[in-house]
């Protein structure tokens, strides 16, 4: 990898984890490893700050995840207290505008700002803006109070995936990210289960009431757990004003870029988003935010390259154009991008299609989706242990992620569509294909990042994995969606007129009024379409695997570690210790 200041170079050797001018990282259980020739000692987290700060992370994280799902069930009861269905949809997309596109300018701010002080930011955000959400009298407080509440989710997804990897060494990755993992797997059955509560038994406003609390607990663990220099040793943290003064962060922060990366996010997501749902797809409301953000991306790329290739530039890169160099990094993000599309469609439409062709409850089709939610943090924990332990190397690990994946979006996709439309057994074990399939590749990207760049490039690596496997899933959902719209429109336009249409495509719910022969129809319509989306979704697996590619090697790099308890990274050529 090239340095971020220089243009692209020919492919150099394997990288070790940290290089000369990183810091180097100790466990604070063992002194005696500490490297007196450090410029700054990073510390590892043990004991009750260790516990503390995993307990914080989770709970924040849970949160700000349950706001899609728990949101989504509750998005009926809100719409009719506040008289706005003609903006429901806004509630929703509100807050991913700011929750996508803000990932990545986070995680490079915590480079000069800290981890800590960022996160701590992020909370306060989101807790306050919940409780702003849930006092809303009208759908435009709430669809503006709902931006600002995934501003801090934003900072929230983003700071964990940053700070996950810091808090402990990397024999001990597997634990911590299958347990940060298993948030999502919580959060996606505690959704509907806590939205329909709410929705039955008290009113929609502790949708968000409840976040305060929860907040200000996190909150509160992660001021006590970790000093504000954190990865650091405490006897860095020079004061927050002072540093600011010393390094004149604020003057290195790349704005342009950060501008046209946030631009460019909101104005895809908006148009993914709204296209064939408030507006049709070729009209000019969809069409010109898509052209602009396809020219915002253009240009994000060549200022982020001119950037990097000024010499004595004073401004930091928001993305240092030697990371675009390193076939390892594209490798990932590839992949990443192209995973996001079947996670968030198994994600999203499974408990979709039990509701709408098989008649489940929301709350039943949470439960029936515990097998792919259970196995995908089982799956990142059993690839870290082979990572750490084995010694596998993180690529093969990848590739079979990448399979499986695939075989089981291709098993669901060959449910039954007619006929006895009950759920067959068959699919749950499809789930567990998935499930682990989704969790070794979520989890070996995570750990891979560190054996592929140099520490100070880490945070920045991490915010763009995360971004733009957001940005995979939230184009895989609206693929789907355009999927599925049109094939109910032209599979029931036999048997129902333009009025039932119509009112079917806006809420399933319209179905209870026709005859049971009619609703068996139109379940085996929707049924066919769920099928298609995952056929779709096919296609997106099978280019995950070819991204692999990328990061082929002869002798494929992997983690060992020394007698001395020293993390190697073995790569494709030549050995390089930390």
């Amino acid at each position: 990898m090239g340095d971020s200041t220089e243009d692209c170079k020919p492919e150099s050797k394997p990288l070790a984890i940290n290089n000369v001018d990183d810091v180097e990282a100790v466990d604070v259980s063992s002194p005696q490893n500490v490297s007196v020739n450090s410029e700054k000692m990073k510390v590892y987290q043990t004991g009750w700050r260790l516990h503390a700060l995993t307990a914080g992370l989770c709970l924040s994280l849970l949160l700000s995840t349950l706001e899609t799902t728990i949101v989504s069930t509750s998005l009926v009861s809100i719409v009719n207290a506040l008289r706005g269905f003609g903006q429901a949809g806004w509630v929703v997309t509100s807050y991913l505008l700011t929750y996508t596109g803000f990932l990545i300018i986070y995680a490079k701010l915590s480079d000069t700002l800290g981890t800590k002080l960022l996160l701590m930011i992020a909370i306060g955000l989101f807790t306050v803006f919940s409780l702003a959400c849930g006092v809303s009298n009208s759908m435009l407080q709430l669809i503006i109070f709902r931006s600002f509440q995934g501003l801090g989710a934003s900072g929230i997804y983003s700071l964990v995936s940053v700070m996950t990897p810091l808090m402990v060494p990397p024999a001990k990755y597997a634990t911590y990210i299958a347990i940060i993992s298993s948030v999502f797997a919580i959060s996606s059955v505690l959704g509907p289960l806590l939205g329909g509560a709410i929705t039955d038994h008290t009113t929609w406003r502790w949708v968000f009431y409840l976040n305060g609390p929860g907040g200000t607990l996190a909150l509160l663990i992660i001021g006590i757990s970790i000093p504000f220099s954190f990865p650091y040793a405490s006897d860095h943290d020079t004061g927050l004003l002072t540093k600011l003064s010393a390094e004149k962060a604020w003057k290195k922060f790349d704005y342009l870029g950060g501008f046209a990366s946030l631009t460019a996010s909101i104005l895809l997501v908006f148009a993914l988003e709204q296209g064939g749902v408030v507006y049709s797809w070729g009209s000019a409301a969809i069409i010109a935010p898509f052209v602009l953000s396809g020219v915002l991306w253009v240009v994000f790329v060549l200022w982020e390259r001119g950037l990097s290739l000024r010499k004595g530039a004073l401004v930091e890169p928001l993305f240092p154009w030697g990371l675009a160099c390193n076939r390892f990094v594209l490798g990932l993000l590839l992949n990443a991008f192209l995973t996001g599309f079947p996670f968030m469609a198994a994600l999203i439409n499974i408990p979709q299609r039990m509701q709408v062709v098989n008649g489940t409850t929301a709350v039943e089709a949470g439960l029936r989706m515990l097998p792919l939610l259970l196995c995908s943090p089982v799956a990142t924990t059993v690839s870290g242990l082979l990572v750490s332990k084995l010694k596998v190397p993180p690529a093969y690990i990848l590739l079979g992620g990448c399979c499986l994946q695939a075989v089981g979006i291709g098993l669901f996709s060959s449910l039954p569509s007619s006929g006895n439309l009950a759920i067959p057994a068959a699919q749950y074990g499809y789930q567990v294909i998935m499930g682990f399939g989704f969790g070794f590749n979520l989890g070996t990207c995570v750990i891979m990042v560190p054996m592929v760049v140099r520490q100070r490039d880490m945070a920045v690596t991490m915010g763009s994995v995360t971004q733009i496997r957001v940005l995979g899933g939230t184009i895989g959902l609206a693929v789907c969606s355009a999927l599925l719209s049109t094939h109910v429109g032209m599979g029931t336009s036999e048997f129902l007129n333009n009025e039932q249409q119509g009112a079917l495509l806006k809420s399933f719910q319209s179905i209870r009024v026709l005859p049971q022969d009619v609703q068996l129809r139109i379940r085996e319509v929707y049924a066919i379409g769920y099928n298609q989306q995952m056929r779709a979704m096919l296609y997106f697996c099978a280019a995950a695997i070819v991204s692999l590619s990328l990061l082929a090697e002869n002798s494929p790099r992997k983690l060992q570690m020394t007698d001395g308890g020293e993390i190697i990274v073995r790569g494709a050529e030549r050995d390089v210790e930390k």
